[in-house]
């Protein structure tokens, strides 16, 4: 009988380190639970929204996608879009993205959040006019708040090294459920 407990508690305490050990390896190797805080990603992403965001295949940045990146600057994680790829030459003028020359156009942005935020701060852009070259092995951020967003503009590029996940889904709270592209 006790031959039989000592078997039966071995197996439970297998199968609790077993599923650790799972948890664990998701957790580290397939997806980021991120909180975010603050309102730089505004209305994409909304203050205290939680998320899961993939640690998976990024290698593979495109332009838009959102990331989360380690930001030694701030001493955090945040949260921003992919702007700008390595080497590219970014320039907005007049709230129109340019990519080596070429116009670009940012169909994620909420064209009435934009009109609305201009009126209120009174500003005739909602990113200011500004020109930028991304070294090699290096992105460029913004948020897409960008009237309240600390980015690339001022902590400049980040390293490839330094994204942690991208993509993603929005969990909690319920009412903001939604993919995160």
């Amino acid at each position: 009988m006790v031959n039989n407990l000592n078997k039966k508690n071995i197996k439970e305490v297998s199968e609790i380190l077993l599923i650790c050990l799972g948890v664990t390896f998701i957790f580290r190797f397939a997806l980021m639970p991120i909180k975010v805080d603050g309102s730089s990603m505004y209305p994409t992403l909304q203050d205290h929204d939680y998320a899961f965001m993939s640690r998976l295949n990024l290698n593979q940045i495109e332009r838009f996608d959102v990331v989360t990146l380690n930001c030694k600057k701030l001493g955090n994680i945040i949260i921003k879009r992919v702007i700008g790829l390595p080497g590219e030459k970014i320039v907005y003028k007049d709230d129109q993205l340019y990519v080596d020359n070429q116009k670009i156009k940012e169909i994620f942005l909420d064209k009435n959040y934009i009109k609305k935020v201009k009126k209120e701060y009174n500003v005739s852009c909602f990113t200011e006019d500004f020109e930028y070259t991304v070294g090699e092995n290096e992105i460029f951020v913004l948020g897409d708040n960008r009237l309240n967003s600390l980015d690339s503009r001022l902590l400049g590029c980040f390293k490839e090294k330094d994204i942690l996940s991208k993509k993603g889904i929005i969990l909690f709270p319920f009412k903001n459920m939604k993919e995160v592209d």
